[in-house]
């Protein structure tokens, strides 16, 4: 009997969720944290994966960090610096980029998707321990603006961990399905607000009767809640400094651990009031202990909200329709405040709760891997092409008929819905997609229609050089 598993692995840290009995659950580790960090280290001759890479004496480890950035074909300038200058290992980036992984006993060479692999190969382990026989099957989310070639990448680690990859989704979409608005009976505009640890991305999604369209999208790789945690250990720094006349930023060991401490401290104090901390041997052999209080964190944060809100309002700017619905996700957006805050954008809109934002887009994965699986009957295909579909109408063909798919200028992984009707007699229709109603086709597929009651849907998913297309 498979099992539907579903997995948001993301900058900072990996969420497992399971699909069963109706609803979307999420793994805890062996550590008990339902959040693994995305983080490896070498530590002497011993890969460490998660909790142990991240914790411990970073001095005697090699570590990369953020490695989902340099997971992007795409990857900029900007973010080979940002990972190279949050790892320790070296990154060699001339014909091919390489991890140069070095520790007092060794030295190792890997690369983004030998560490997204290994990553996977952690979540596979607890996957494994909580389903006693038979497949494991996977759903995977990504970012909006991924490639497909990206995404691919994602498919081709997470199958070498072990998982059987039904589908991958957009992040956006894996948090509608997290809270079931895909069935919703009227149309809604909901806002889904991802704020993760290195990067945030704001969209307006239109769903309609059970289909969804992105119609905005704003991505940043500057905004992220590493912002925030520098800012409470520059705080905490700086009450040290006061009482021993030392200064923790001079030294790099000793920042490594109150960053470390400072982002343990953030996630307390996002469902606590108070959260202490204490490091030993902060500087110079002296330990330091310390309260915070969540109204203390809320006034160091308070200057860096408005940069937060700024995705968030240019999207709804840019946005002419009502906005009804507002998910908010990624481990950043527990924090009280900014939640607030954004919620105060749209006083009208229901703020969505219930999930754990870091845990939101796992568990819509996790329901659509169940939903595939309990739908066995759904055909699937992936039309490929190397047409640009922003540049140009996309229309579709089929026995007698002309539809227009898409308009110039559609947003990638917009999706459209047909209702296609054809005499019961009907076995098999081509479809046939075309650039202009006269043009010669570009991409062609048939599907057999036998066993669908008539009329039928047809789904169409625009992607970067891909349409796909689903009958049911």
């Amino acid at each position: 009997m498979a099992a539907a598993y579903g997995i948001h692995l993301g900058n900072s840290s990996g969420c497992l969720a399971v699909y069963a009995n109706g609803a979307a659950s999420i793994l805890a580790n062996d550590a008990g944290d339902r959040v693994t960090p995305a983080v490896v280290a070498l530590n002497g001759t011993e890969w460490e994966i998660g909790l142990p890479a991240k914790s411990g004496q970073p001095s005697a480890k090699s570590i990369i960090k953020h490695n989902k950035r340099l997971m992007n074909c795409k990857f900029t300038e900007e973010d080979l610096s940002y990972v190279e200058s949050s790892s320790s290992c070296r990154i060699q980036n001339e014909e091919k980029l390489v991890y140069e992984f070095e520790t007092s006993e060794t030295k190792q060479y890997s690369n983004p998707d030998a560490i997204a692999t290994k990553i996977y190969a952690k979540l596979f382990t607890i996957a494994s321990h909580s389903q006693s026989e038979g497949d494991l099957k996977l759903v995977l989310a990504a970012p909006l603006h991924w490639s497909v070639s990206s995404r691919d990448r994602l498919v081709k680690c997470a199958e070498l961990a072990g998982f059987d990859v039904l589908q991958i989704i957009s992040e956006p979409a894996a948090a509608i399905l997290a809270y079931n608005i895909e069935d919703t009976q009227e149309d809604v505009n909901v806002l889904v607000y991802r704020l993760g640890g290195s990067t945030c991305d704001a969209s307006i999604v239109q769903v309609s009767e059970g289909f969804m369209s992105v119609q905005k999208n704003v991505f940043r790789t500057d905004l992220g809640g590493q912002c925030l945690t520098k800012d409470l250990a520059d705080y905490i720094a700086q009450e040290f400094k006061q009482k021993w006349k030392l200064d923790p930023h001079e030294s790099r060991r000793a920042m490594s651990k109150l960053l470390h401490h400072a982002d343990n401290c953030k996630h307390v104090l996002s469902t606590l009031n108070s959260a202490h901390v204490f490091i030993e041997s902060l500087l110079d052999g002296v330990d330091w202990s310390q309260n915070i209080s969540r109204a203390r964190f809320e006034n160091i944060i308070s200057s860096k909200i408005s940069s937060y809100l700024e995705p968030v309002k240019n999207v709804i700017e840019s946005f002419d329709g009502k906005i009804t619905k507002i998910v908010l996700c990624g481990g950043s957006m527990k924090i009280p405040k900014l939640q607030s805050a954004v919620a105060s954008l749209l006083p009208e809109a229901e703020v969505m709760s219930g999930i754990n934002p870091d845990e939101v887009i796992a568990a819509g994965c996790a329901k659509q891997a169940g939903m595939i699986l309990e739908l066995p009957e759904l055909n699937l295909c992936d039309m490929n092409t190397d047409v640009e579909f922003l540049g140009s109408d996309i229309y579709m063909k089929y026995l007698d008929q002309t539809v227009q798919l898409f308009k110039e200028g559609a947003a990638p992984y917009t999706q459209t819905i047909q209702n296609i009707d054809a005499n019961e007699d009907v076995k098999d229709i081509s479809f046939t997609l075309h650039e202009d109603p006269n043009s010669e086709q570009f991409a062609k597929e048939t599907f057999n229609v036998e066993s669908l009651n008539k009329p039928f849907k047809l789904k169409a998913t625009l992607q970067d050089a891909n349409i796909l297309l689903q009958v049911e």
